[in-house]
């Protein structure tokens, strides 16, 4: 992996857009004041891969990446692997919380291969073969991790270089050999339970098989030697069942010739039948006759209803006389009434009228006594202006006495009144209703002027009534006459149909036996019976004496037969051949010659097929072997085990070629017998001393020996090429070196950094930084920091 340009947002000190272009550079220093924001450069590459700073001490903690009041914080590296060129692009926002890294993105070209933090961080572990922390110990060595691999675990160093080396393949390797030895091992219990089927099959059962199939031969043999014996017995058998089954035909038909116990009943039934047709036949025809004679005498007779009709209205002129007369007598009496009722009126009137006129004076002569008591003699008068003489004392009770005569007589009118339009509506009802009765009198009088008298109306009409009723009477008994006689019709039918079933019966009992030759059938059913179960009995007797001697001739063809054939089932149960119906033994004896024949031909062939099993077998056993093998020798205690102390010991030479070099020959590298790294002091007798007992600028020397030694030969160690580290940048501890050992390591870096590999490093010494062709400054600015690039 080789970065080829930072581009930083929002980031730690880097509030404004800043860039490290490093697409032409081998050999780079960061420089500039404490605070100013270098690391952070390296911060970036690594959040940008991995979404962590490892400096931070916590692999979630990202939100102080984010410059102090900016929401939010983006990073975009774009490196080369191999010769494909990739994007990595982060995006930390603050939250409530803390922060959120969901947005990322990995791409190749136009190619998005990776859309969110998780995915990100997974594909650039896989393409890059390495961790963050495995990155943090190769390629990155930040502050305070910069000897982490020097002290490392055994354990923990090895599974780093496995993952460098790539030495997986070889734990793939022992799988798939491990796999292969299973399946080896699977096919081989296969074959042993295809070889535990096949056990029976050895020469001494194929040799049986054979035997057993002779035996056979010769009982199929003995079988079909008695066949032409056994066909003349079973003809003879056939033909007695035929004689058998041919009597028996005939004894059953003759059995049933048996004439039915209701025969005379029917015939009896069908006699009466006819005759009863004809008598209620005779009776339907006089019932008929009678009732169009009395309907006849009553279409004569004029039609009741107008005379009823008549009769009706006669009565009605009666009650209507004696109602005019009524009528006439109440109109006259409320006249009268009327007449008394006007001349009360006008008299109450002519009292109202004199009332009035005395209230009047009364009150005249009231107003004068009140008006005289305010007066005195020898005033003017109020009303004339003459000089008043005298004064008259006025009675100042009349005005209310006449005001109550008035009341009185009002009231006494409005009764009079009252009674007058009482009696004159009692007197316009009168008058209308008896004018309503005179009109409808006159108009039932004008209906009735022509109509016979009220006795010849009533004797007419009692001469209907009576005619009406004998042609009811006649008309139910012409109905009973018909009922009567379409039931004598329905029952000669019923009988007509028992007399034909019979008849019918007699026919399929005869049809049945016809070709017995029975007697030819009459116009007697009776007798037709009779004569017909006579002669089924001597048909019947001659039958059965034949089938008697068919069955003895049988009897006689089936013993024969049964011992013929129980003497060959006597040799087929020797041969151990059982036959069960309906099998024949001839065809069991045939089925148990293919069955032996078959079993032989399976023997054989299992017997082959076990002996290519059994080479099949060992030559999977072998190879179930070896594969064993291989996989024990590829497992991590073996040929991995190996190649890691290889590894390590090529690691070491390296280092230890680095560590002379830095240290003017004074230190070489070393482990001991735990695998854990020293130093030998040529200086001191060749002592041996632990990597933790170093002081800090002799660890500094050491660590950066052997990861010096890590990227240099990474690529030479792996087994398919491992990861490619061609890049590496140190953050740490050149202030801790002299003069003398500063100018060895800045050679050294010199030197690492013409062979092709990218080595960035992060100083403070003026001294070092000098002699570094490119140089990116870090300047502190209000609110931010700024980066510039300076080649020497």
């Amino acid at each position: 992996m080789r970065p080829l340009r930072i581009e930083m947002e929002g980031f730690a000190a880097f509030r404004e857009r800043a860039i490290v272009d490093l697409d032409d550079t081998d050999l780079f220093a960061l420089v500039g004041p404490t605070g100013a924001g270098k690391s952070s450069v390296i911060d970036a590459m690594v959040f940008a891969l991995y979404g962590s700073v490892p400096r931070y001490g916590s692999k979630g903690l990202v939100y102080p990446v984010i410059t102090q009041g900016a929401l939010e914080a983006r990073v975009r590296l774009d490196f080369v692997v191999g010769s494909d060129t990739y994007t990595a692009t982060r995006v930390v926002r603050r939250t409530k919380t803390g922060a959120s890294t969901k947005e990322a993105r990995l791409e190749r070209g136009g190619e998005v291969l990776a859309e969110d933090a998780d995915g990100l961080t997974a594909a650039v572990a896989d393409l890059l073969g390495l961790d963050l922390e495995q990155f943090t110990k190769c390629v990155v060595l930040p502050q305070g991790a910069f000897a982490t691999l020097l002290h490392d675990t055994k354990a923990t160093r090895q599974d780093l270089l496995v993952k460098l080396l790539d030495l997986g393949l070889y734990e793939r390797l022992a799988a798939a050999a491990r796999a292969e030895a299973k399946g080896a091992g699977q096919r081989i219990e296969l074959l042993d339970e295809q070889l535990a089927r096949s056990a029976d099959a050895t020469p001494e059962a194929v040799a049986e098989a054979a035997t057993r199939i002779e035996e056979l031969d010769a009982l199929v043999a003995a079988v079909d030697a008695t066949g032409p014996t056994l066909d003349a017995l079973a003809q003879r058998i056939t033909e007695a069942d035929a004689a058998i089954d041919e009597a028996r035909r005939a004894v059953q038909p003759l059995t049933d010739v048996v004439a039915p116990p209701d025969l005379d009943a029917v015939v009896r039934a069908a006699t009466t039948a006819t005759e009863r047709v004809e008598i209620t036949a005779h009776a339907e025809q006089e019932a008929a006759r009678a009732v169009a004679a009395a309907a006849a005498a009553l279409e004569a007779l004029p039609e009741p209803e107008p005379l009823r009709s008549t009769l009706t209205d006669l009565a009605r002129l009666d009650e209507l006389d004696a109602s005019v007369a009524r009528g006439t007598e109440l109109l006259d009496e409320v006249d009268a009434a009327v007449d008394a009722a006007r001349t009360a009126v006008d008299s109450a009137s002519a009292a109202q009228r004199e009332a009035e006129a005395a209230r009047d004076r009364a009150r005249t002569a009231d107003v004068a006594a009140d008006l005289a008591r305010h007066l005195h003699e020898g005033d003017d008068c109020p009303v004339c202006g003459n000089r008043i003489d005298e004064l008259v004392a006025g009675d100042g009770g009349t005005l209310a006495d006449a005001e109550n005569t008035l009341q009185r007589a009002a009231k006494a009118l409005h009764e009079a009144t009252a009674h007058l339009v009482a009696e004159e509506k009692k007197q316009a009802s009168y008058r209308a209703k008896l004018d309503e009765r005179v009109s409808e009198r006159r108009t039932v009088q004008e209906r009735v002027a022509d109509a016979p008298l009220r006795q010849e109306i009533e004797a007419t009409l009692e001469e209907i009534t009576s005619a009406t009723g004998r042609l009811k009477t006649l008309r139910t008994a012409d109905e009973a006459a018909r009922a009567a006689a379409a039931d004598a019709r329905s029952t000669a039918e019923r009988a007509s149909g028992a007399l034909v079933a019979a008849r019918q019966a007699f026919t399929r009992t005869r049809d049945a036996v016809a070709a017995f030759g029975p007697p030819a059938p009459t116009d007697d059913l009776a007798a037709d019976w009779s004569a017909l179960t006579a002669w089924a009995a001597d048909e019947l007797r001659r039958r059965n004496e034949s089938v008697d001697a068919a069955a003895e001739r049988r009897t006689v063809a089936v013993a024969e037969r049964d011992a013929t054939i129980a003497r060959l089932a006597g040799l087929a149960t020797d041969a151990g051949v059982v036959a069960e119906p309906p099998t024949s033994l001839r065809d069991r004896c045939v089925e148990a010659l293919a069955g032996a024949k078959a079993r032989h031909e399976h023997l054989a062939s299992e017997a082959a097929a076990a002996g290519e099993l059994r080479s099949e077998r060992d030559r999977l056993d072998a190879r179930r072997q070896v594969h064993d093998l291989l996989a024990e020798q590829l497992g991590a205690r073996g040929f991995e085990a190996w190649l890691l102390d290889e590894a390590l010991d090529a690691l070491l030479a390296g280092a230890s070629d680095w560590l002379e070099r830095l240290s003017s020959g004074r230190y070489a590298m070393a482990v001991d017998d735990k695998k854990q790294f020293a130093v030998i002091d040529h200086a001191n007798a060749d002592e041996r001393r632990l990597a933790r007992t170093l002081s800090g600028g002799e660890t500094f020397l050491a660590s950066l020996a052997l990861a010096l030694a890590l990227a240099e030969r990474v690529s030479e160690l792996s087994a398919t090429g491992g990861a490619t580290l061609d890049a590496i940048f140190l953050d740490e501890g050149f202030g801790t070196l002299d003069p003398d050992t500063l100018d060895v390591v800045a050679t050294a870096i010199e030197e690492l950094g013409a062979t092709g590999r990218m080595v960035g490093i992060i100083s403070h010494v003026a001294e070092l930084a000098e002699r570094v062709p490119v140089r990116f400054e870090v300047d502190k600015a209000p609110g931010t920091s700024a980066i510039r690039r300076v080649d020497a």
